[in-house]
């Protein structure tokens, strides 16, 4: 399988983690959940280095329909939101706190305060601490959320900063 091949989960995959009624075996689930929103296959056996049977896995979810392979994608290396965020950033530092104190508040409906992305967010000193716990924050919350209140928190982030 290329390595650059990039995967996400399909609906049916954000079901099978996220709703009753389990269909996959519990390592398979694993990998589906690490897929998330989008991976491509180099970082998934990077992030599972000790999952031999990971290309056959990926293959069964492929074809059972969990997930879905995007051909000519690039990773988004940031969200547009949280491009926002790092570009109008500059010269916000007074609402820095503002912004910081609507996602720990956002995190904390969603998620609780146990998360290891909450606690980089209220360690976040700077602004560049500040968009790196956003994406962290982000994807915590598209997997335990819905993609659709991650766009949320982050676009509510780069409000305070714009």
């Amino acid at each position: 399988m290329e390595m650059t091949l990039q995967l996400c989960r399909t609906p049916k995959g954000h079901d099978e983690l996220f709703n009753q009624g389990h269909s996959l075996r519990p390592r398979l689930r694993q990998v589906l959940f690490s897929i998330g929103n989008g991976i491509s296959f180099g970082d998934l056996c990077a992030k599972l280095p000790h999952c031999s049977e990971l290309e056959a896995m990926v293959n069964d979810l492929l074809s059972n329909g969990f997930i879905q392979a995007l051909r000519g994608a690039k990773p988004a290396a940031a969200s547009a939101p949280a491009a926002r965020v790092q570009a109008g950033a500059a010269g916000a530092p007074a609402r820095f706190g503002e912004a910081r104190d609507y996602v720990l508040e956002t995190m904390r409906a969603l998620v609780g305060t146990k998360s290891p992305a909450y606690k980089q967010m209220s360690e976040a000193q700077d602004l560049d601490g500040f968009a790196a716990a956003l994406v962290m924050c982000r994807r915590v919350v598209a997997a335990v959320a819905s993609p659709h209140q991650a766009d949320e928190l982050e676009a509510g982030a780069a409000k305070f900063l714009n």
